[in-house]
């Protein structure tokens, strides 16, 4: 008997793992042997009742890890429709890694959670308006999708997804606005509506959506985005990721320093670390000879709003409104006289 269900559960493995999923087992004998399996290290269990072989799961990124776990769910509850940031991680649009390990669904039997809380049941209105598909899993529309994570997500997540279905072409702006317009009444519908408004496809990233939304978080002046720059050397086009123009005439234009484009190859097209780095400087040391300043962050930096703060402020970067969000003083250090190590 137990070769007969080490066979099947081999099987199973290995053909839910082809399919990107992983495996939810229909059988309490098949549970039992799996959850025995777990300790030898091959298997592992990513949320109560679902497992994968530990080989597949190492391989996959955080969001094929995620989509895994929607595949490995849906054979079993049939009746859920991803929803929030599980269908928009679904239609390929820029969800936060931090917002991965909980599943978000439509469910009929209303507000719960299931699976030790990895999973978020919301009470489903599906009725009001078809669901589709992406990756041949159901999901909320596009425009309901960005609306559920508009009104629910703090605004830098929210843009980011917003700014990534405009990048894409999936919706415009007119129709995203008129959407969000036409659900009044809605818990967070007056967020939503500012998100948006404040949606932008010129983005070049999810890194640059949550900075701008940061920037507006702090009161500073919204910069255009990609400005294009023509340097006098050789007649190269640079698109800066964002620019400011003062009042005095000053041009500051910001950089996010995401590390991926020295290593994804859609962004680097194949070409060695070293040779992105140099152009990288070759292209900031152009822009230095067009504008006045320079100023590069990451993302770790817009994180710390502080820092990011005074970092915009040092290279002049104006203001047009006070902040939205309390930023925490930097650490105040009282003088020390000198008698007390001995110098007076």
């Amino acid at each position: 008997m137990s070769k007969k269900i080490d066979e099947q559960v081999r099987v199973t493995l290995a053909e839910d793992a082809a399919r990107g999923a992983c495996t939810y087992p229909y059988t309490d004998a098949c549970r039992r042997y799996l959850r025995r399996r777990l300790d030898s290290g091959g298997l592992v269990s990513p949320m109560p009742h679902l497992y994968a072989a530990a080989d597949f799961w190492r391989g996959l990124t955080p969001e094929g890890r995620a989509i895994a776990k929607m595949r490995g769910l849906v054979s079993r509850h049939c009746e859920w429709i991803f929803c929030g940031t599980s269908a928009a991680l679904l239609y390929g649009l820029s969800v936060s890694r931090r917002l991965l390990d909980t599943i978000e669904v439509m469910s009929p039997s209303g507000t719960r959670t299931y699976h030790g809380g990895a999973v978020r049941a919301h009470h489903a209105d599906i009725d009001e308006e078809p669901c589709a598909f992406a990756r041949g899993l159901p999901v909320t529309s596009v425009e309901r999708t960005l609306f559920d994570c508009a009104r629910s997500l703090p605004l830098r997540d929210s843009v980011a997804i917003l700014d990534s279905a405009l990048r894409m072409g999936i919706i415009d702006k007119e129709a995203l606005i008129a959407y969000v317009d036409s659900k009044p009444g809605r818990k967070g519908s007056a967020r939503a509506r500012f998100a948006a408004r404040f949606a932008d496809g010129r983005s070049g990233s999810g890194g640059e959506s949550v900075a701008r939304a940061a920037m507006w978080e702090l009161g500073f002046a919204a910069p255009d985005l990609q400005t294009e720059f023509v340097e006098p050397v050789g007649g190269h086009r640079y698109f800066a990721d964002f620019c400011w123009r003062t009042p005095e005439g000053r041009v500051i234009v910001g950089e996010l320093d995401g590390g991926e484009k020295y290593v994804d190859p859609r962004m680097t097209g194949g070409r060695p670390v070293e040779a992105v780095m140099r152009q990288e400087r070759l292209r900031e040391s152009r822009l230095t000879a067009l504008v006045d300043a320079v100023v590069r962050f990451s993302p770790a930096m817009v994180a710390d709003s502080a820092g990011f703060a005074r970092l915009l402020e040092t290279f002049g970067v104006p203001r047009d409104r006070p902040a939205r969000i309390s930023v925490e003083e930097p650490p105040r250090f009282d003088e020390v006289p000198l008698a007390a190590y001995g110098l007076d």
